[in-house]
């Protein structure tokens, strides 16, 4: 239910997911339950992104190659709480004063493992000037997290997997030595973070890391990435398709290495050529 204060509007859902997976969905995948109708381009909607950084932004992108940003994130603290501006004017343009923008902010409760409180706060509505008691009352009746419960709820199905114990195929001595001849080396890495590495003052450092890891992905010397979502100190996993040395030589390149945010281990293995990360359905 929302609720309308003076200047202010309060709405709130728990989702049947762990808070890692509610702050997601709700920050990178929020093109996914934003209702199509809340948007003021003027062009059909293409694409809608969320920068995760202070001072990013949230983007609408048109048919027709137009954007719209409309919203600047004031604060980014995964996956606890989140803040961004409302840079819409009474008249629904733009607004380019931001001591005219209101703040909306959403705060992430883990009740359990599985399950996350989400409540989201519209505050500072009178930021608005003339006519802000009409904004409280078009936002207090549009405010809703019902779409965005649903596509927790779709993207947090139940694993598929069989349970444990099962019944595993029979691999025979001539299959493991097959499969063993055919094992190439790689190299593995361990990335943690460092007492440096505190958000989200560093978010636009780990968001151009990001970006390399991709660029190695695409340039066929990243065979896997796994970030780490734990918040152990680990930040993330890695199989490089290269030697420990040349491994050292990206990993003392990588800007979150460089900027004293991230260390890291380095551990010859060996693997198997072809073999994948299974696709989400």
């Amino acid at each position: 239910m929302t609720v309308k204060t003076t200047t202010s509007v309060n709405t709130a859902v728990e989702v049947d997911a762990p808070i890692t997976r509610a702050f997601h969905v709700f920050t990178a995948e929020i093109g996914t339950w934003w209702d199509e109708d809340k948007h003021i381009l003027t062009a059909p909607l293409a694409e809608m992104t969320f920068q995760p950084w202070v001072g990013g932004n949230i983007i609408d992108r048109g048919t027709d190659g137009s954007e719209c940003r409309w919203a600047r994130i004031l604060a980014y603290d995964p996956p606890d709480r989140v803040v961004f501006s409302w840079d819409i004017t009474t008249r629904w343009t733009i607004e380019t004063d931001p001591a005219r923008a209101s703040e909306v902010e959403i705060a992430f409760t883990a009740l359990g493992p599985d399950r996350t409180r989400v409540v989201l706060t519209h505050r500072h509505l009178d930021r608005h000037g003339e006519g802000w008691e009409q904004m409280r009352d078009a936002v207090g009746s549009g405010w809703s997290l019902d779409s965005f419960a649903a596509a927790v709820h779709r993207t947090h199905e139940p694993d598929p997997t069989p349970t444990w114990p099962g019944d595993l195929p029979t691999i025979t001595n001539d299959q493991m030595h097959q499969r063993l001849q055919a094992a190439q080396p790689y190299t593995a890495i361990v990335l943690r973070t460092t007492d440096a590495c505190v958000r989200p003052d560093v978010d636009p450092i780990i968001w151009e890391h990001g970006r390399r890891n991709m660029a190695l992905v695409d340039a066929g010397l990243l065979a896997v990435v796994l970030p780490c979502t734990d918040n152990s100190g680990i930040a993330g996993f890695g199989v490089f398709n290269a030697s420990p040395d040349i491994t050292r030589q990206i990993l003392d390149a990588d800007p979150g290495i460089r900027a004293g945010i991230f260390t890291y281990d380095i551990h010859p293995v060996r693997g198997f050529p072809g073999a994948t990360l299974p696709a989400s359905d």
